[in-house]
């Protein structure tokens, strides 16, 4: 009896493995596509990890994979794939693609910079328009008119592919602005603003134009060139302001440049990433023109990010972010490193370290106590359900920026300014909120190395 147990466990084991091989092996005969009223189906297609044809060897990987390709074109709000039998089925549902709404920012480096003052002076508005799926092929349309701190005007077009077998695409952005106040020195890690009653004191003209390539899913490949010009008033380059705002002390400055990015993408979501990893490096030549001075320099940057699952709801992620910058002494509206855009260390939200080299790390643990979709706009149009997701995290970011302080010209005086050219390091904890997978916030109380601490907000992912 004992044996003829055991020979009947074999027999349902080795059932159930050869319907599962079954359901894993497969030949795609067909791919329907439902809910793209506007959106190419080709546009679709080229996200998929499998072609009609194929023979599919692990179904489940391909169908989230997928379904994280799509998710990750932010055209659509829900993607269904499933199978039936030899056919695919993809079900999407698609957002709104135009979108003329006011636009309201701040000026200062982040919302908790902002913050501190309330100012209105200091607020950003004005008209957006963004168009994005344009005739169904995931083209874009970016317009502003902004007044208000910065006065611009704004215009970018993408075409993410023109060629038939869909590698290789193009996209071309100009822009405009003036500003009355102008971010003109450094002091105690600090941005300092200078107004001159008011007028306007420096005004932006560019136009820049790239090439890319995606041969693969999962690596691009960009190619670009472009100039801005910068002009400023006599009053900023003045000795009691910043002679060094410009390169050769200059009332104008061109920067003609050309570059190459490269970016490995496997992100599961890349507004709000829980798995995979995320390479990305970038070269640019440019030219500075300053009066009669002129200056070569050359500008490499590298980061490495990774995410992953330490346990159930328990996730993790680390990043790794580096520059080189060949010019030792830059110009003032050169020497940004950490404290701009996403390259900072949480604690220093007020601070900035500028310089031309850094060296940036952050790692961090999220818990996930909330995910679930819940009823939303019933009576609009797809948007009636609402992905939401809640995060705990705990986190550690440190960061080292070398800068030539003794032969600066741009008023970073190693006297007032402390961060340079020694190791900073930030922690604490935060909550993130997460709905429609890519709109984030966050809110993090944080300490420096000086166990200074506040509270900071922002609304995208800390790496």
């Amino acid at each position: 009896m004992k044996y003829l147990t055991l020979i009947i466990l074999c027999c349902v084991t080795q059932a159930n493995f050869a319907q599962n091989l079954a359901d894993s092996f497969f030949t795609v005969d067909t791919i329907i596509i439902t809910g793209n009223k506007r959106t190419k189906a080709n546009i679709i297609t080229r996200e998929l990890t499998f072609r009609q044809g194929d023979t599919i060897r692990n179904w489940e990987y391909h169908r989230e994979q997928s379904r994280k390709q799509l998710i990750n074109l932010f055209l659509f709000n829900e993607i269904r794939i499933d199978r039936e039998g030899n056919v695919v089925v993809v079900r999407v549902t698609e957002r709104w693609y135009l979108w003329p709404y006011p636009e309201l920012d701040y000026a200062d480096r982040n919302l908790s910079q902002w913050l501190l003052t309330r100012d209105p002076k200091r607020l950003i508005y004005g008209l957006r328009l963004e168009w994005y799926n344009i005739r169904g092929r995931n083209e874009t349309m970016q317009l502003d008119f902004i007044t208000g701190y910065t006065r611009m005007i704004n215009f970018g077009y993408k075409v993410p592919y023109f060629n038939k077998r869909q590698t290789w695409g193009a996209q071309i952005f100009a822009t405009y602005s003036s500003n009355k106040e102008v971010w003109y020195k450094t002091e105690d890690d600090k941005v300092q603003f200078f107004r001159d009653r008011d007028r306007d004191l420096i005004q932006r003209r560019g136009l820049e134009f790239a090439v890319t390539h995606r041969k693969k899913i999962f690596s691009y490949h960009q190619f670009y060139s472009g100039f801005l010009i910068i002009s400023i008033r006599d009053t900023i380059r003045k000795n009691e302001v910043n002679p060094g705002f410009l390169f050769g002390n200059a009332l104008a400055q061109r920067e003609n440049y050309i570059g190459y990015n490269f970016i490995h993408d496997r992100r599961d979501f890349k507004g709000f990433p829980l798995h995979g990893y995320l390479v990305k490096s970038g070269l640019e030549a440019a030219k500075l023109i300053g009066g009669v001075s002129t200056v070569n320099t050359i500008a490499f940057k590298t980061s490495l990010s990774r995410y992953f699952r330490l346990a159930g709801p328990l996730f993790g992620s680390f990043n790794v972010t580096g520059r080189y910058y060949s010019l030792k002494n830059p110009p003032y509206n050169k020497v940004r490193a950490l404290g701009y855009g996403k390259d900072y260390i949480r604690g220093y939200e007020l601070k900035v370290i500028d310089g031309s080299d850094f060296f940036l790390g952050k790692v961090e643990t999220k818990y996930r106590f909330l995910n679930r979709t819940y009823p939303f706009m019933k009576r609009v149009k797809n948007y009636e359900v609402l992905p939401l997701a809640l995060y705990l995290s705990a986190y550690f970011d440190a960061g080292f920026v070398n800068y030539d302080v003794q032969n600066s010209v741009s008023r970073i005086d190693s006297v007032v300014n402390k961060l340079p050219n020694s190791w900073q390091y930030g922690f604490g904890a935060g909550l993130n909120i997460v709905m429609f997978y890519d709109y984030c916030f966050r809110a993090e109380y944080s300490f420096d190395k000086f166990l200074n601490n506040r509270m900071y907000f922002s609304f995208v992912a800390s790496m």
